[in-house]
């Protein structure tokens, strides 16, 4: 469970040892962290709560020219501070219009790619243990309640987390107004962003609006609502080990479905991280009661989920599977080679009377048959893969080798060879072509 914000009454020292507290807890005291600095209240007091532990602190600023004359006001502001402790400074300009044109999407989107891009760049750049950004307790809550709205799960209630490995948050359990007493007491200026004071974004809208009616009308609202925060967190990093030892693999077997009490739940853990959506999960969820084997849904440019004899399997998609190629050995017809060419080896190697550039490779269709060596009759393709019992994944890689002029099928490579374009050992032909695949994972 979160522990609760700090009260307003708490002392410079105490707050400083909270901050340290936060900062160290996945880092050792000293390490180098890469402070993103605004030059707004709350990345100036992590600042200041950053020096007084005495943390190595490297800082960067965004400068996205949207705000005209404050934009350079902030710059100004934040060179100027670090200066004035010696804190080594990195300014990034970016041209957010721009990049918008060419990439799509909001303003706050595109400002929050291409700082992180950034804080990436730098944070290796400087070999920085972590990127430190000044996210508060009122923060959060904030970003809880935009999830909320949106319907999202457990994974999206629990909101920010304190260290994620790469981003730090030493003040995610600190409140908005402590943050400025804190400033107050130690004499520390700061600047405030005019747009954080308008309503036109759906954050802004919380902070100025909803949440003061929420505190009106149960005092002590965000402090109930970080409470729940850390109750969700606790409660999604004890499921996430399950989730992730069921649905970490490509395949999800129909028994675990039908077990689950919560189905549709699983599969959507089983296939967001693919791309994959709740209404998809819903569709598979009905499907597992009567899986039909085939049965698709896209998950991705290159990822697809099938209903397979037992499960359902996540693969590549048909147009995204590289067929593999072909090792061509020309051999004479010793008596060791003869011998060799009677040796069964689950038909991973095919041996021809004729040259191999008059065969081609290609993946199998619906309908293709062989004439199997030492069967009579003739065998759809697809029931030998059936016979075969392979998973959809390796369903979908078998290829076939069918001679170019006739177009006859003489092998499926791991699978069977044909009775036909045989080499005869009786009468060997002064050379014999042994042909395998080079690709490792072939039909096996």
């Amino acid at each position: 469970m979160c522990a609760e914000p700090v009260t307003a009454t708490m002392a410079v020292s105490d707050f400083e040892v909270k901050v340290k507290r936060a900062a160290t807890a996945t880092v050792a005291a000293g390490s180098r962290i890469l402070l993103g600095l605004s030059g707004g209240a709350d990345s100036v007091a992590l600042l200041r709560s950053l020096m007084a532990i005495q943390m190595d602190i490297r800082a960067v600023h965004c400068n996205f020219h949207l705000r005209g004359e404050e934009s350079m006001r902030d710059e100004t502001f934040v060179r100027e501070l670090c200066c004035r402790y010696g804190i080594s400074l990195t300014v990034k300009d970016f041209d957010t219009i721009g990049h918008i044109k060419a990439h799509g999407g909001s303003v706050e989107m595109a400002c929050r790619d291409l700082r992180y891009a950034f804080f990436r760049e730098e944070m290796r750049r400087l070999g920085c243990a972590r990127i430190a950004v000044a996210h508060n307790a009122d923060d959060n809550v904030e970003t809880f309640l935009l999830s909320l709205m949106r319907g999202a799960g457990l994974k999206g209630l629990k909101a920010m987390t304190a260290d994620n490995g790469e981003i730090m948050r030493p003040l995610l359990e600190v409140s908005r107004k402590d943050i400025e007493i804190y400033l107050e007491r130690i004499g520390q200026d700061f600047i405030t962003d005019s747009t954080n004071l308008e309503c036109d974004f759906a954050r802004n809208f919380l902070r100025l609006q909803v949440l003061p009616l929420l505190e009106q009308r149960w005092p002590g609202a965000k402090k109930s609502i970080t409470k729940s925060i850390g109750n969700l967190a606790a409660d999604f990093h004890l499921l996430s080990g399950f989730i992730d030892s069921v649905c970490s693999e490509n395949s999800l077997p129909y028994g675990l479905v039908a077990d689950s009490p919560a189905p549709e739940s699983l599969l959507f853990h089983f296939i967001r991280e693919r791309g994959g959506t709740c209404l998809q999960a819903m569709e598979m969820a009905r499907a597992a009661k009567n899986p039909r084997t085939g049965a698709v849904w896209i998950l991705n440019d290159s990822q697809e989920v099938v209903c397979g004899r037992t499960a359902f399997e996540i693969i590549e998609r048909e147009g995204c599977i590289a067929l593999p190629g072909l090792m061509v050995e020309k051999l004479v017809p010793t008596p060791d080679v003869v011998r060799a060419v009677k040796i069964p080896d689950g038909n991973r190697t095919l041996y021809l009377p004729d040259d191999p550039e008059g065969y081609s490779l290609r993946p199998r269709r619906d309908g293709d048959f062989i004439l199997p060596l030492g069967m009579k009759g003739r065998s759809l393709v697809s029931d030998i893969i059936k016979d075969a019992k392979l998973n959809a994944q390796e369903a979908r890689r078998v290829c076939v080798l069918e001679n170019a002029k006739t177009k006859e099928i003489v092998w499926i490579p791991g699978l069977k060879r044909s009775r036909l374009h045989l080499v005869d050992m009786s009468s060997p032909p002064s050379v014999i072509f042994r042909v395998s695949l080079k690709s490792p994972h072939a039909n096996q």
